[in-house]
């Protein structure tokens, strides 16, 4: 019964609620833009309030336990709608690299033929698939600078949110390693630099005036204190090496007092979050490298991986891998028994009944859609890579620009950190990741046309508060 109430609540709000709201967003442009920097806000969220699941099985790890609903998704639908009402010039209903997306979400699908669990592929589709709406609604919402001031407050905004949250949680609840309103600390850590380092670029841009950088730069170190908290090796060293790239790309377009005082202020920031932290980074690194079996453990959880695909080439069935892996299903659970028997322990069945899941985002693809998927997604990751370096060079003294180079670094880390990490599998960091896909694919159509210019803003609705068309050309 309850499900039949979530039902009913999903289907309103996707084909009613959504619709009706971007009705209303289309007679005010600035009403659509908050409503745009309310989905980029919103992966800052408490996990249960973003999602409703139908079907849920609440204790299964895979990358979705039901059919979910978002409300980042509904959010993009009304954009949508928005942007289908107001119809400005260029209005195109599938952005440029959808249909690799969507081509990479059909090949999965494929893996339902070996799949020991046919529902759990289903909910994976519904869910990948559907997210796309995200990048459709970023796509439709982001038209020129304005749009990209709007987003880089709300990217601001959400990561010194954060900051509170894990201040809290550190110092009044008193946690050691920190991961705020997410899952676990390295999703966090990892949604932290990804907004933090187009937030930077842009606030490194000489036309960006004196007090939007002021808020930007409190954003990045806002997110460098969340990656602190979190304690997590992987995430600093991300946030610093993009940081330091992005800093010098902003170099190479000209030296100005700006970069001089970022520095200055980056330097002193470091060290003082350095001491600040350093006691804990240092009992973390003592903590790891006293626990050598969480490396062994990675291992053999993608030799598990090699075996799936070694015997499905069209993978196991896609969000599957915590069905195969675990007894029952003995012939790949046997894998990790075999190496804790190895080490001396002593085997009960009831401990491999829910064996965790493999942490590389590219093994677990492998292992579960087969190589067709990962080709595709692969291919998908190099499209959204090229598209930031041709866009930083097409607008390459524009605030477009330094915000392309931001996402191209951003992304990079991104895709080199899910060698280790599965995280785009998860809701939060999989719609922010398509927020910004959603953006590239904007400029690289804009870049197509052979103008660096945005869009003209169509004439407000009657009725509609009108917008001061100075702001929209500047930063």
């Amino acid at each position: 019964m309850m499900d039949l109430v979530k039902t009913f609540a999903i289907l309103f709000a996707y084909l009613l609620a959504a619709p009706a709201l971007g009705w209303l967003l289309a007679r005010d442009r600035r009403l659509e833009r908050a409503a745009f920097c309310l989905m980029v806000f919103m992966p800052s969220w408490f996990p249960g309030k973003l999602t409703l699941m139908v079907n849920s099985v609440e204790l299964y790890r895979g990358h979705t336990k039901g059919f979910e609903a978002s409300i980042i998704e509904i959010v993009a639908v009304a954009l949508i709608v928005s942007a289908a009402l107001r119809r400005e010039k260029g209005f195109r209903w599938l952005p440029p690299g959808l249909w690799l997306y969507l081509a990479w979400c059909a090949l999965s699908c494929c893996s339902i033929i070996s799949a020991d669990n046919k529902l759990y592929v289903l909910m994976a589709a519904v869910k990948f698939t559907k997210v796309a709406l995200v990048f459709i609604g970023a796509f439709q919402a982001f038209g020129n600078k304005e749009d990209l001031r709007w987003m880089m407050h709300a990217l601001a905004f959400s990561l010194v949110f954060q900051a509170l949250v894990c201040l809290k949680l550190r110092y009044v609840d008193g946690q050691w390693q920190v991961k705020g309103w997410f899952e676990h600390q390295n999703p966090m850590a990892m949604w932290c630099y990804l907004c933090a380092l187009p937030l930077l670029s842009v606030a490194l841009a000489p036309m960006t005036p004196r007090r939007d950088t002021l808020f930007f730069a409190t954003g990045v170190a806002a997110a460098g204190f969340c990656i602190l908290l979190s304690v997590s090796r992987g995430g600093l060293g991300a946030f610093v090496a993009g940081a330091c790239v992005i800093y010098a790309l902003a170099v190479l377009r000209g030296f100005t007092w700006k970069l001089t005082a970022f520095a200055v202020v980056g330097l002193i920031a470091a060290l003082a979050a350095g001491m600040l932290a350093l006691d804990s980074m240092m009992v973390r690194v003592q903590e790891v490298n006293s626990r050598d079996e969480d490396r062994d453990l990675r291992a053999v959880l993608n030799q598990q991986c090699a075996a799936m695909l070694h015997d499905h080439p069209l993978g196991v069935g896609w969000n599957n891998f915590g069905v195969v892996n675990s007894l029952p299903v003995e012939k790949y659970a046997a894998i990790l028994m075999d190496w804790d028997q190895s080490r001396g322990f002593r085997i009960i069945d009831e401990n491999y009944l829910a064996n965790p899941l493999t942490e590389s985002l590219y093994w677990l693809l492998l292992a579960e859609n087969g190589y067709p998927s990962l080709v595709m997604f692969v291919i998908f990751l190099l499209v959204t890579l090229w598209w930031a370096v041709r866009c930083t060079l097409a607008f390459w003294r524009e605030p477009e620009g330094y915000f392309a180079a931001g996402v191209l670094i951003a992304l990079f880390m991104t895709y080199f950190h899910g060698t280790v990490e599965r995280v785009l599998t998860q809701t939060k960091n999989l719609s922010m990741w398509l927020i910004f896909a959603g953006c590239l694919a904007r400029l690289e159509w804009r870049r197509q046309q052979g103008s660096s210019q945005a869009p003209p803003e169509s004439s407000p609705a009657a009725g509609a508060n009108p917008i001061n068309s100075r702001s929209v050309n500047a930063l």
